[in-house]
């Protein structure tokens, strides 16, 4: 008898229990509104419990469950539970009795036309749940797709946001639910309310929802679209691209990549019932219009972002073309050559275009291609670069593309091995630069991929050397310029087989490292008479001396170590004044000197690194060439020689890399008044230095969850949108081991701040408690110096990487606990930044971590009283984000100290429930 309650004696089921504590909270609600906490708990168990409950089971609760939850929607549920009721909504009724979505959707339409402006939290529930429904039922429902786009353009008109986006996201999912099939009324007025009303929204998540509409008319064949339509709904996407945010910008792009990939197959264009016929016809010259010539026109401030869109576009026509309409991937040569043709202009090319190009030949083209078809492709890039008309970014392009083509193959086919001296071979010769660091790297990977060639390419790139430098002897003018050219390419390419000879599976000629040798000695020592030709002779033996001290063990140079240190008295042994002054051609001088001092660095980490037995010994003569780099900067300082700027900062990078190499300070004691001098630079002068990119890699990667760089579909692509270069930037350095995805990823600026600010923090933790208060009184008045100047967030950043890396090198090196004035000077620049309201989420969780360093720094009174003084900010601070921040500061500070008071929780948990309890409330 006990059982007789719940019906016709059925058991009742896990199901049927979570069915009735729905209908208990929703029947409880005009006295109590319900708890979201309890709603969102008890509507993932439902979720659950419908997946595993029998059909039959399901029958019997089906009605009650679905009134409970369309109950619980209309009540204005909040936004997570609105979510699952729709979810549990949909499911029952799939799983179901199917008959019940005609009634249900026609009572949320019921609901939502009758829905008055206050109920915004009820017709957000009703349109999520009615857009669910469409998901999953779109073809029995189809005939009220009309009504349905009627609404969302009622609903459109509220003011709230949320109720906007959830119109359009229900529109998106009828859309696709509907598989083009309904009437052509519908699709015109839907067509009509998105690009009138919903693109121009002025809310950046009812913008995402339009674009994605729009991805879901493509989707389903485009039904209403005619020509007309389709070219100004591709004229509104590349126009939403100029959006500040960069997530609006990526819904754009995919939407404008499935519309031009529509527009490209007229077959697949849906004719809708009740229009009269009209055969579509193709997209011509769409490519051009609306994804090459925006790509080399664009201008201004937001010129990256616009490009990483408009390459995003591409991929997701390439990737529809391939995949949804199933063309052959022999067609991707033919798209290859309009990609690689965007670098054609010379007017707007820069390193961040070429790596535009670089991730769409890859992802778009080469990852699309079968065995056969790349094989192909090879031949394709190599008559890229026999084309007379081929720019340089267009050759660099190509043999990037050939790299990475040859990897994925792992083997150098015959037919490309018949090409191999007219294509990559004839492009080390290139008057570019860059190309003929390219090509190097392309016969690297050749070598890598077949390293039976080693022994060949390294006998000819040492036999061209030798030949084009004896040539340089007797030439002139523009000959003896080839002739140079081609010496710096043949030394790039011996620099880069060098680099890869230790990992190569038939290992390397054993006289390779000593013949190597004799070759720098040769450029370094016996260099020509004219300065033009021995400043590239000198440039080329330093570089190859630096793959050779960076590849090869210390064991198979150690009897020569002292010859090789020596090497570099003829360059730092003179005076410096007379040096700087006597130059013919200082620029060249410059690159000279650049290239010594990075031989220098790859001396320091072979042997003084690891040498213990004579690392005393070779330390004097290296910090004495270190001494006259310095003396040199010094004199270079008052030089204003147009275009000799970017030649001294990176010498002045490189310097600094050379005293960051050697991990102790205090062997360069003497030196440090003139590196800081250098390396104070951003805080004394910061009108002048970029932003720092250097945070990302500082900033503990366990809260990488909270932004702002929120990973992509792939690492490729997060590269690409971090990608930092511009007009210049330093040649790809051949003898690295990866080097970068793209070339010239940094302008050699950005570089200059990121070195002088790493630089900061090892000289900030070699100081003594005064100079540590100097740094820091000087990073005080750079803070409240431009609070008003256009360069003050890029003076916060390089405010934060500079006190990160000072503080980082302390907490490695163990020191004592600092004194209280330090402490308190550098937690009080760390909050005057938290103070600040329009700072970005990288700057905020940089403050953060620094003060939770600083408690780690200090001594247990100091950290006591730190946490004190933060819980006490946390519990009455009005600002969201400053309490978030040093909720953040607390997580930090006691991470690693494991110190579990339940008070500490108990007030994070309060922050944490403010920022739910407004989360939720949307």
């Amino acid at each position: 008898m006990a059982k007789n309650y719940v019906r016709d004696n059925v058991p009742l089921s896990r199901f049927g229990v979570l069915v009735a504590q729905l209908e208990s909270i929703v029947a409880s609600a005009t006295h109590k509104p319900p708890d979201p906490l309890l709603c969102f708990d008890l509507l993932s168990d439902l979720i659950s419990a419908i997946n595993d409950e029998p059909k039959e089971s399901i029958l019997l609760w089906q009605r009650k469950c679905e009134d409970a939850l369309y109950s619980l929607l209309v009540l204005g549920a909040s936004r997570p539970v609105r979510h699952l009721a729709s979810v549990a909504m949909a499911n029952i009724i799939h799983k179901g009795d199917p008959i019940s979505i005609y009634s249900r959707a026609s009572s949320l339409q019921g609901f939502l036309s009758d829905a008055k402006k206050n109920d915004s939290q009820k017709v957000a529930g009703a349109a999520q749940c009615l857009g669910e429904l469409y998901r999953y039922f779109g073809r029995r429902i189809i005939s009220g797709l009309l009504e349905t786009t009627n609404i969302v353009a009622k609903l459109l008109k509220f003011a709230e946001d949320f109720v906007r986006r959830e119109a359009l996201h229900m529109l998106c999912n009828a859309l696709e639910g509907s598989e083009g099939s309904a009437a052509s009324a519908a699709y015109m007025e839907a067509f009509r309310v998105i690009t009138r009303i919903g693109v121009g929204d002025k809310s950046l998540n009812v913008r995402i929802a339009a674009a994605r509409c729009l991805k879901a008319f493509a989707n389903i064949g485009g039904p209403s679209l005619g020509s007309g339509e389709l070219e100004n709904c591709l004229l509104s996407c590349v126009k939403a691209l100029e959006d500040p945010v960069e997530s609006v910008r990526d819904a754009f792009a995919e939407a404008l990549g499935a519309l031009l990939a529509l527009g490209m197959n007229p077959d697949a264009q849906v004719q809708p019932r009740g229009k009269s016929h009209v055969t579509p016809k193709k997209l011509e010259g769409g490519l051009q219009k609306h994804l090459a010539i925006p790509f080399t026109k664009v201008t201004g401030p937001r010129l990256k972002g616009i490009r990483v869109g408009l390459s995003l576009s591409w991929i997701c026509f390439l990737q529809a073309t391939c995949l949804k309409y199933l063309h052959p991937d022999s067609e991707l040569q033919d798209y290859a050559l309009q990609v690689m043709d965007m670098l054609r202009s010379d007017t707007s090319v820069d390193a961040q275009a070429l790596a535009c190009v670089l991730y769409i030949m890859r992802v778009g083209i080469t990852d699309q291609m079968s065995e056969p078809t790349q094989r192909g492709f090879l031949i394709f890039l190599g008559k890229q670069l026999l084309s007379s008309d081929s720019t340089p970014f267009m050759r660099v392009a190509a043999l990037r593309s050939l790299s990475y083509v040859l990897k994925t193959l792992g083997e150098v086919p015959l037919e490309f091995k018949e090409v191999l001296d007219d294509t990559v071979v004839a492009a080390v010769s290139h008057p570019s630069s860059l190309v003929r660091v390219e090509a190097a790297l392309t016969l690297r990977a050749l070598a890598e991929v077949d390293p039976s060639c080693v022994g060949g390419l390294i006998s000819y790139a040492v036999t061209m050397l030798r030949t084009t430098r004896e040539n340089a002897l007797f030439e002139k003018g523009a000959n003896l310029k080839g002739e140079l050219e081609s010496l710096h390419g043949q030394a790039a390419v011996l620099a880069s087989l060098v680099s890869i000879s230790r990992k190569l599976p038939l290992g390397y000629p054993a006289r390779l490292p000593k013949s190597v040798l004799e070759i720098c000695k040769d450029l370094l020592m016996e260099s020509s008479r004219n300065p033009i030709a021995a400043a590239v002779e000198k440039e080329a033996g330093w570089t190859l001396l630096s793959s050779l001290l960076a590849s090869m063990s210390k064991e198979e140079l150690h009897d020569q170590v002292f010859d090789i240190l020596a090497l570099w008295a003829s360059t730092f042994n003179r005076n410096s004044e007379h040096h700087v002054n006597q130059a013919q051609d200082l620029t060249s001088e410059i690159c000279v000197w650049s290239a010594a001092i990075d031989a220098l660095t790859s001396f320091v980490k072979c042997f003084v690194s690891s040498d213990a037995v004579n690392r005393r010994i070779l330390l004097q003569p290296i910090l004495l060439y270190l001494n006259r780099a310095l003396s040199y900067l010094s004199h270079l300082a008052g030089k204003e020689q147009a275009g000799i700027k970017p030649s001294i900062d990176l010498f002045v990078i490189r310097v600094l890399l050379t005293y960051q190499a050697l991990s102790d300070p205090s062997l360069y004691k003497s030196d440090h008044a003139r590196i800081i001098q250098i390396c104070t630079t951003p805080f004394r002068e910061a009108f002048r230095c970029e932003e720092s990119s250097c945070l990302k890699m500082l900033l503990d990667k366990r809260d990488a969850w909270l932004g702002p760089w929120i990973p992509g579909r792939d690492w490729f692509e997060d590269e690409l949108r971090s990608f930092q270069g511009g007009k210049d930037g330093v040649l790809t350095c051949v003898w690295e081991n990866e080097p970068p995805s793209f070339p010239q990823p940094e302008t050699i600026s950005k570089m200059l701040v990121n070195q002088m600010l790493l630089c900061f923090g090892t000289m900030f933790a070699s100081q003594d408690s005064s100079g540590m208060l100097s740094f820091l009184s000087i990073i005080d008045q750079c803070l409240r110096a431009g609070k008003r100047q256009a360069w003050h967030a890029s003076s916060i950043t390089n405010i934060c990487v500079g006190l990160l890396a000072g503080l980082k090198n302390l907490l490695a090196r163990r020191p004592e606990p600092l004194g209280m004035e330090i402490l308190s000077a550098a937690q009080a620049i760390f909050q005057s930044i938290l103070a600040e309201g329009d700072i970005c989420a990288s700057q905020r969780r940089a403050s953060s971590e620094g003060l939770g360093l600083l408690a780690r720094l200090g001594n247990d009174i100091f950290t006591a009283r730190l946490t004190k003084q933060f819980l006490g900010d946390v519990t009455v601070t009005v600002d969201s984000n400053y309490a978030g921040s040093i909720a953040l500061a607390l997580g930090c500070m006691h991470r690693r100290q494991h110190l579990a008071l339940p008070w500490i929780f108990s007030c994070l948990r309060r922050v944490v429930g403010l920022t739910c309890s407004r989360q939720w409330a949307a």
